[in-house]
């Protein structure tokens, strides 16, 4: 029923059928992580925080609930907590290469571009099967100038998913922006990437589904 409620955006009654259900078990984890994550989602920042921390004190050694942390505190624009907290989730979760490819991405944010690509080409290591990080990797080449390295990324992320890549793909634009092709929209840009990010770090499965979203076809 609260999962059905979140799915139809409801998030307010979610919330108190939560709130109902904590106030029988206060250290129930399954019904604080959906608090955290809707107050994270209504930007209830602050609130967020403090049921996450509870999360933690709770079960510190979960590198799922580093991360969502890390989540809310990118939201609140410290993304150098952030970083922190997703640091603490490779730590202990060194083994998945989600875990990596979410940092990387931070890294990027904050400027740190070969410690985003280093993070990247272990994730890629991890998970061969990763289109997404294939595709990031090349948009971080991109940006040191390893043009070549860069196309090679993109070409592992279109063998990877089954999309052909070679044909210019667009974001998606405002209806007042202009849809003429540029060169430069043949790969996502990492703003765009921004929009979904949400998503993409709450599961690698959430990845995999929203990957041809990412890159469909103009």
């Amino acid at each position: 029923m609260i999962e059905e409620l979140i799915k139809a955006g409801k998030y307010e009654l979610a919330l108190k059928d939560i709130e109902d259900s904590l106030a029988l078990d206060q250290y129930n984890l399954s019904f604080l992580s959906l608090k955290a994550s809707i107050l994270t989602k209504t930007e209830r920042y602050d609130d967020a925080l403090t049921a996450h921390n509870s999360l933690i004190n709770l079960l510190p050694n979960n590198a799922e609930y580093y991360a969502e942390r890390g989540i809310t505190y990118h939201k609140m624009g410290e993304s150098k907590l952030c970083l922190d907290d997703l640091n603490n989730a490779v730590e202990l979760d060194s083994e998945n290469g989600y875990r990596y490819s979410s940092r990387a991405f931070i890294k990027d944010y904050l400027g740190d571009h070969l410690g985003a690509l280093a993070d990247y080409n272990k994730a890629v290591e991890l998970d061969p099967d990763d289109a997404v990080s294939f595709n990031n990797r090349g948009l971080i080449e991109e940006k040191l100038g390893r043009m070549q390295l860069s196309q090679e990324s993109f070409a592992q992320a279109d063998n990877v998913s089954g999309i052909d890549l070679g044909t210019p793909v667009e974001p998606q634009v405002a209806p007042t922006q202009s849809t003429e092709k540029t060169a430069s929209q043949k790969n996502l840009s990492i703003k765009y990437f921004f929009v979904v990010i949400k998503k993409l770090f709450s599961s690698s499965s959430e990845r995999k589904r929203f990957y041809k979203f990412l890159f469909k076809r103009s």
